[in-house]
């Protein structure tokens, strides 16, 4: 039972509000936890709360009074600045508290891309088994909005970001860790934080499934005796048209409705999983087979005037869309790329898009820019723009039917759009303005 007096006579502040910072708020007023006093800590105003008799420090000097303070709730995408690392001893994030106060099965799921694929097929996978499974962390709701502490589900299947598994102590059922590659570096201060963060994921955990690949990339056979790896030569893999389990042949790899080699790679992690807690193959194979995905990663939107629209909103990394041009090979005749620039190396990618002869290139503004340059001598249509709608016109005039149109920008979409959700909700609303 999670003990409501832990912050007894405690002063408590809820560092960021938004919709991690909120949901702190609503947990603890709703448990009645016995705090002294509660504040809430951000740079915009938040004058409403006033009302409810909660403290506020907002502003520029939001940070100025954090001695004064027990705890302090940090929402996960606030950095540790310098400033906060005075105070670390007294920082608690909504999944620290919940690996500390939660005493079920949890899941826990990383990887630079694939890790909300991953996490929703072993969802999916218990589900259909029939376990009673909640699905948290970085993918849906906040951890505390989703989990009732008074009531355990049979299993916990949780999405952690780099930035929740940043300082995270944790004891859980199982882990998965998939692949690792440059993303998050301004945040983290640079590659070698950001993987660390990542690699924080096996500890504390009872078994441990980890991508072959990473394994070997990171010495983890020497470090964890509790690993179980998937991938090629992994125990769960896939070779000559079918998934493989310990060398037993398990159904074919075309039964799967998601496309592309990375996310064969993601459905083997997660039939590792499900076999590892004693889902049956029937489950495993009906699941898979029906498994349509998430929105935006390589989603298919439609066959508009004989051009084949993909929306791979979320690949926003150069090594992300370089999987997308697999997939597809030779197919693509136009290409959305660019937007935030995170320092990323483009160079690999634009040798393939010159490779697989893409000949309409869309570059938003402004890593679009630093990619065009790496172009010097491309014969193809090119636009720079910042106006999807102005993208998709252009995808419509030059594409060639049977062709595929691609949004897979690998760039972050803040420059320009809030998120990748809205970035992909725009390309499908502007295709199908265009073509009606």
């Amino acid at each position: 039972m999670m003990d409501i007096k832990q912050f007894e006579g405690k002063n408590i502040a809820i560092l960021g509000f938004w919709l991690e910072g909120k949901s702190t708020l609503n947990f603890l007023l709703n448990n009645n936890f016995a705090f002294n006093k509660l504040s809430v800590l951000d740079m915009k105003a938040q004058p409403w709360l006033e009302t409810m008799g909660i403290a506020l420090e907002t502003g520029e000097h939001y940070l100025e009074h954090l001695d004064q303070f027990d705890v302090i709730f940090k929402s996960a995408g606030v950095p540790y600045s310098p400033e906060l690392l005075r105070y670390q001893d007294k920082i608690l994030t909504q999944m620290q508290f919940f690996f500390r106060n939660y005493q079920g099965k949890v899941i826990a799921i990383t990887g630079s891309k694939g890790k909300s694929t991953m996490t929703s097929l072993i969802f999916s996978l218990l589900k259909n088994a029939g376990y009673r499974v909640k699905l948290v962390g970085n993918i849906g709701n906040p951890v505390l909005e989703e989990i009732d502490f008074a009531e355990e589900s049979d299993f916990v299947v949780c999405e952690l970001s780099s930035y929740m598994l940043e300082r995270l102590e944790k004891k859980n059922y199982l882990s998965v860790l998939g692949n690792i590659f440059p993303e998050h570096m301004d945040w983290h201060g640079g590659f070698e934080q950001y993987a660390k963060a990542k690699l924080n994921i096996l500890k504390g955990s009872e078994f441990n499934i980890v991508l072959q690949k990473t394994v070997e990339e990171y010495g983890l056979a020497t470090a964890y005796e509790n690993i179980e790896t998937y991938w090629i030569w992994g125990k769960t893999s896939w070779a000559n048209g079918y998934f493989i389990h310990e060398m037993q042949e398990l159904f074919p790899t075309e039964d799967k409705l998601l496309l592309g080699e990375h996310n064969t790679q993601n459905i083997a992690a997660a039939i590792a999983v499900a076999l590892k807690i004693g889902v049956s193959m029937e489950v495993i194979h009906d699941t898979i087979k029906n498994f349509t995905g998430l929105p935006h990663r390589l989603q298919f939107v439609g066959e508009f005037q004989g051009v084949h629209f993909y929306d791979d909103a979320i690949s926003t990394t150069p090594e992300s869309t370089l999987e997308a041009l697999k997939t597809f090979w030779k197919r693509i005749g136009t290409l959305f790329l660019g937007g935030t620039d995170r320092g990323y190396d483009f160079r690999l990618l634009m040798e393939k898009v010159q490779e697989y002869w893409i000949q309409n290139l869309v570059f938003f503004p402004p890593s679009g820019e630093k990619m065009a340059r790496l172009l010097p001598d491309f014969k193809g249509k090119v636009l720079h723009t910042d106006d999807m709608q102005a993208a998709v016109a252009f995808a419509f005039q030059y594409t060639e039917p049977g062709k595929i149109c691609l949004l897979s920008t690998a760039s972050p979409s803040y420059s320009i759009w809030k998120n990748f959700e809205e970035k992909g909700d725009l390309f499908q609303k502007a295709i199908k303005a265009s073509s009606s």
